[in-house]
C-alpha cells in the first residue's frame, strides 16, 4: 500500500534537498520525528516517534537507502518481511521553484493490513507532516540574510574641508 502527496514551493531544489537532508533539523518542524543521525548512504539511524501528541514514544531505527543530492531522500523502517514503512522526499525543479512529491509504502505481511485499515489516517499525517514542512520552508525564505536583492548603500556625505571652518 503506497500513498503520496505533492506540494509545490518557491525555492531552489538544492536549499530545499538540504533542509531535508539535515535529519538532526527535523525535529524543528516535523510533528512526530527525532531523528539522531547524519544522511549518508546505507546510515543507520535511531529515530523516535512521538505518538499521540507527545505523551508516547517509540524508538527504533531507519536506513538511509536513497540519498541524491538536490533530487532525492529516502528511507526504511521496520522489520523486513513483517513491517516496512519506506519514506521518500523526491524534488522535482519546475518554472518557478520546485515540487516536493512525498510517499510512504507500506510493505510486509502485517503492512500491507495495516496500511489498508490506515490508509485515511496515514494520508491526514502526511498531509500534515508537508503542511510543517511548507511553513518551515515559508520561515527560511524569510530569514535575514537569505535575500539575492542588492541592498542601498548609504551615501557618505562629502568629506568636510578644513578650510571652510
Amino acid at each position: 500500500m503506497k500513498e503520496e502527496t505533492t506540494i509545490e514551493f518557491t525555492m531552489s531544489a538544492l536549499r530545499v534537498w538540504s533542509l531535508l537532508s539535515d535529519l538532526k533539523g527535523f525535529a524543528r518542524w516535523h510533528p512526530m520525528y527525532r531523528i539522531a543521525g547524519a544522511a549518508e548512504p546505507g546510515a543507520e539511524i535511531d529515530v523516535t516517534w512521538l505518538l499521540f501528541g507527545g505523551d508516547r514514544k517509540l524508538t527504533t531505527q531507519m536506513v538511509v537507502n536513497r540519498l541524491v543530492k538536490s533530487e532525492l531522500i529516502g528511507w526504511q523502517m521496520g522489520v523486513r518481511g513483517f513491517l516496512t514503512l519506506d519514506e521518500r522526499y523526491e524534488i522535482e525543479p519546475i518554472a518557478n521553484g520546485v515540487r516536493i512529491h512525498h510517499s510512504i509504502d507500506c510493505r510486509g505481511i502485517v503492512g500491507v493490513l495495516i496500511g489498508r485499515l490506515m490508509r485515511k489516517g496515514l494520508r491526514r499525517n502526511m498531509r500534515h507532516h508537508d503542511a510543517a514542512f511548507l511553513a518551515f520552508l515559508r520561515r527560511q525564505s524569510r530569514l535575514p540574510g537569505q535575500t539575492t536583492r542588492q541592498r542601498r548603500r548609504p551615501i557618505k556625505p562629502p568629506p568636510r574641508d578644513a578650510a571652510n571652518d
